[in-house]
């Protein structure tokens, strides 16, 4: 068996149903939307919140986006949108000032 060196948590919590974590991929003016749902919140040691995807990489890889079943939408870095319109338009002015 694999060993994992990923830091355990202390406790687990419910999501709420119809909470997802999104990803925007964007081409052109063409915006692709993927979610998958958070099935729970891990608790860290640190208190921090992680959430719990089908897909353990999800979270791993880019960091991540939650949109609230009440359609507020939260980063884990602390960013928040009041809506997927305002967090989408927000991401399209970051990426034409990187660019």
């Amino acid at each position: 068996m694999q060993k994992n060196y990923r830091q355990s948590g202390v406790g687990m919590l419910d999501a709420a149903p119809g909470t997802y974590m999104v990803h925007a991929y964007f081409d052109d003016n063409q915006v692709d939307l993927v979610k998958a749902n958070v099935i729970g919140w891990q608790v860290g040691q640190d208190r921090r919140l992680t959430p719990l995807v089908m897909d353990p990489r999800a979270v791993d890889e880019d960091g991540w986006v939650i949109q609230h079943p009440d359609g507020r939408i939260e980063a884990d870095d602390g960013r928040n949108w009041p809506s997927e319109e305002a967090w989408l338009h927000a991401e399209r002015r970051e990426r034409r000032n990187a660019a």
